[in-house]
């Protein structure tokens, strides 16, 4: 009997253990952050040059909210330009399953997870149009610098013209 309990004891203390580490693993990205332009990389639109106006119009503030609770975040996107301010919420779950959600002339299946010291979130769209179906995805990697100050989002994007990359860094604010 005392082997028995002294088993069951062993297998509890390693599940603990394994549990506490899966838990340390996941990266916290908690915080609210703030848009660092000259640290991050935009794509171009197109092939045509930026106006005077556009070049010389001031870029809007957006700031990047993020509470965690286990594998669930809820993102607040706020962009502020002048007087104009616009905000967006998001909600994932990070555990690896599709999430299917309507959009416009389609669906949208969002996949998050962790992967790692990283969070990976896949949106890919599909729909259709007078040309048929069309689908183009978006994967958006998330990771944290060693002292949890810097965010940086690498995107991916993939479409019928081809593929375009973004970097978006932001700074713990």
């Amino acid at each position: 009997m005392r082997r028995v309990q002294r088993t069951i004891g062993m297998m509890a203390f390693l599940l603990l253990g394994i549990g506490v580490a899966a838990a340390q693993a996941q990266p916290q990205f908690a915080g609210s952050y703030v848009l660092d332009p000259s640290q991050s990389q935009f794509p171009k639109h197109g092939n045509r040059p930026q106006s005077a106006p556009d070049a010389q119009r001031q870029p809007p503030q957006v700031t990047l909210v993020v509470a965690q609770q286990g594998n669930t975040l809820k993102i607040t996107r706020t962009m502020v330009r002048g007087t104009h301010e616009r905000s967006m919420t998001d909600t994932i779950v990070a555990d690896g399953s599709d999430k299917v959600e309507p959009g416009y002339r389609g669906n949208v299946t969002v996949r998050s997870a962790f992967e790692g010291d990283r969070l990976v979130i896949t949106h890919t769209r599909t729909r259709t149009t007078d040309q048929g179906t069309q689908t183009m995805s978006r994967e958006s990697v998330w990771s944290l610098s060693p002292d949890g100050k810097v965010l940086t989002i690498d995107t991916t994007m993939h479409g019928p013209r081809g593929d375009r990359t973004m970097k978006t860094v932001y700074q713990r604010s």
